[in-house]
């Protein structure tokens, strides 16, 4: 039987085929009007900014964002002799059915189609180059391809290079500007360096910004998670591109079309749309079939967002502990009022009216009086909408609005949180001391070992506990599908992967109570039978305490074997697309195909002692956000980062550089 999932992307599949002419989308080049200014200049400075400080329509003649004032005070001290043009670009992540990678190409395809356009009509002017965050990850490109003379203009007319933020950061050729830093962008380095531009191209990094500053190889499931964020285009084709790929597609969301806020003024304008109220009985079916496509628009984004991993309790008790009135608590409660509606019959009745009238439209009918069969029946389908979706329809617009920030990128954000977690939190499993006691408990209940039951009982809480805490904050079966396909030499993420697999499938909290009962009814049983001085041992009641603990041990002996035999599931292809092999190279791969929790126990062990788990574990305890990775709003520090012994900081001493040059060169 097809999953939900499936059913809900052929509904929009189906949608998008009857009324959008043509294919997907496509980067393209920006169109002429955008491609470069009228006038030439004697310097052209072309700006990049960072995620979601711009986008493709807007005007490149205004500055925007944490570059701003850079453009300010070049426009300031030169006037008319130095050109300022904002890329507008996609600027996104994740959010828009496209990856950050998607994102980048597209700032550098359209940055490449400007500088060449004013290059070659302006033949004397000189350029400079100055990115932010995902901006800067694009301009370290372009600068590098230049300095490699595969740039759309020549390193000599290049006067500088400034990147603030950089993912690719401690880049070869790129000199750093103030602080220094004990790591590199999550991005990597870009292997052919500056080229001919180094010396040119400065690099500012505050040292708490993870963006910029990681250490990757200290970290590697966080090394590897971050590359796949930052490196891998989106796909259309299930598993085209490997593994990577993957992962990155099943991070994305497409609330790009979305309209919360109006999806209950829409729900009631399709009604009055199909019962012909404002145009006298007469229905305009192009008219209803936008109307359905626009609501599909919205609620398919969210109903995906539900069925996956990333809108698991853990995730809506975090967004609902956020201050009332705050984007992540207007989230919560959307997560909550969708949850309690029927987004997958809500998305067939759209699609049913939106095909109708679309096949009708496409037959050469405009328009039917309200009273045609087949009208009314669309009619009726429109009722069932409105109550399949009225718990959703009916929050306040204001809060359907704040929460779309937040929802349109809950996957990546919940998948940083969790997968971080997971990883270290496997770290701090005893595995070889609970299989042990998972065994032994159950031995000792059944042989009247109140002391052995009560110890072995004690033990299993204290070794619980991590994976308590590990299952009642992570939907572990997404998560373990998730890492499973995350390339990682060192073997981390594949014993977290398994580990993870093996308990998503076994009742950790129903183990973790039978061990705590069994704990309390042991004690009880051992303070009768072992009483302090001066009183008398009861082995009557101790003997009824023991009798209470034996079917505790049979179902503490049923559930533990499911753990102890369970093994790891495969990823789910309805999620991730079809995966190639898993690329790791080390001896945890052999023990995969038929492994079991108990055959990790050493690798578990050794990952547990070893120095780059500690480090790993220190990331965590830093606080890093998952906007880290593909945002801009995890490291806006730079107007305050100090530099040099002048005091200035980085926005004020890159102002100041690029003025330099730009005199210079008058």
């Amino acid at each position: 039987m097809p999953s939900r999932r499936s059913r809900i992307r052929r509904t929009v599949a189906l949608i998008a085929t009857v009324t959008v002419a043509g294919g997907g989308v496509v980067l393209t080049a920006p169109a002429l009007v955008n491609a470069a200014p009228m006038d030439c200049a004697a310097a052209f400075n072309l700006f990049i900014p960072g995620t979601w400080e711009t986008d493709e329509n807007a005007d490149p003649n205004r500055p925007v964002g944490m570059l701003a004032p850079i453009a300010e005070a070049i426009t300031a001290q030169n006037g008319a002799r130095a050109q300022i043009y904002m890329l507008p670009y996609m600027a996104r992540a994740f959010d828009n059915g496209h990856t950050y990678a998607d994102s980048k190409l597209d700032a550098v395809s359209k940055a490449t189609a400007v500088l060449k356009s004013y290059a070659d009509k302006c033949q004397g002017a000189k350029i400079t180059i100055t990115g932010y965050s995902q901006g800067a990850d694009a301009a370290g490109d372009l600068a590098s391809a230049i300095g490699n003379a595969r740039g759309p203009v020549d390193a000599d007319r290049v006067l500088g290079v400034a990147l603030i933020a950089d993912p690719g950061a401690g880049t070869q050729g790129a000199a750093t500007v103030g602080p220094k830093t004990s790591g590199e962008g999550i991005a990597g380095p870009r292997s052919q360096g500056m080229g001919t531009l180094s010396g040119r191209v400065a690099s500012i990094c505050d040292p708490n910004d993870l963006y910029c500053s990681i250490q990757k190889g200290a970290n590697p499931f966080l090394g590897s998670l971050g590359s796949i964020l930052s490196k891998t285009p989106g796909t259309t084709g299930a598993g085209a591109g490997g593994g990577n790929a993957a992962v990155a597609t099943a991070l994305t969301s497409d609330f790009s079309g979305a309209d919360l806020p109006g999806l209950g003024s829409n729900v009631d304008a399709l009604g009055k749309q199909l019962r012909g109220i404002d145009t006298s009985g007469s229905v305009d079916v192009a008219e209803v079939a936008d109307t359905a496509t626009s609501l599909s628009k919205s609620l398919s984004p969210l109903a995906e967002l539900l069925q996956s991993g990333a809108a698991n309790s853990a995730a809506t008790s975090n967004l609902a502990a956020a201050p009332a009135g705050t984007p992540e608590n207007a989230a919560a409660q959307v997560l909550t009022t969708a949850s309690h509606a029927d987004l997958t019959g809500a998305l067939d009745s759209v699609a049913t009216i939106a095909n109708t009238a679309a096949k009708l439209s496409n037959g050469g009918t405009t328009t039917l009086p309200a009273t045609d069969p087949q009208i009314s029946q669309l009619s009726t389908t429109a009722a069932s909408l409105g109550s399949q979706i009225a718990s959703v329809a009916t929050t306040p617009a204001d809060a359907l609005q704040a929460a779309s920030s937040v929802l349109s990128v809950l996957k990546p954000t919940v998948v940083v949180d969790q997968a971080l977690n997971v990883v270290t939190g496997v770290t701090a499993l005893d595995i070889p001391a609970i299989l042990h006691n998972l065994i032994v408990l159950p031995q000792k209940i059944a042989a009247g070992d109140v002391r052995g039951a009560r110890d072995a009982a004690r033990e299993l809480n204290v070794q619980f506990a991590p994976v308590v805490k590990m299952a009642a904050g992570v939907d572990l079966k997404w998560i373990s599908q998730i890492l499973a396909i995350i390339p990682d030499p060192s073997g981390y993420t594949q014993i977290a992967a398994l580990v993870t697999s093996i308990l998503g499938n076994v009742d950790v909290i129903k183990l973790a109570n039978i061990a705590g009962q069994a704990q309390e009814i042991a004690w009880a049983a051992a303070d009768k039978l072992f009483p302090p001085p001066g009183l008398l041992p009861d082995p009557v009641g101790a003997a009824a305490q023991t009798t209470a603990l034996l079917p505790l041990g049979l179902e503490l002996a049923s559930v533990a074997a499911n753990m102890l035999t369970g093994t790891a599931t495969k990823t789910d292809p309805t999620l991730l697309g079809k995966q190639a092999a898993n690329p790791v190279g080390n001896a945890i791969t052999a023990q995969a195909q038929t492994l079991d929790l108990q055959g990790l126990a050493g690798s578990v062990s050794t990952m547990a002692q070893s120095q780059g788990a500690e480090d790993l574990a220190a990331v965590v305890r830093e606080g890093l956000n998952a906007a880290s990775f593909f945002a801009s709003g995890a490291h806006q520090s730079y107007q305050n980062l100090v530099v040099d012994n002048a005091g200035r900081n980085a926005i004020a001493w890159v102002s100041d550089w690029l003025n330099l040059q730009i005199t210079r060169a008058a």
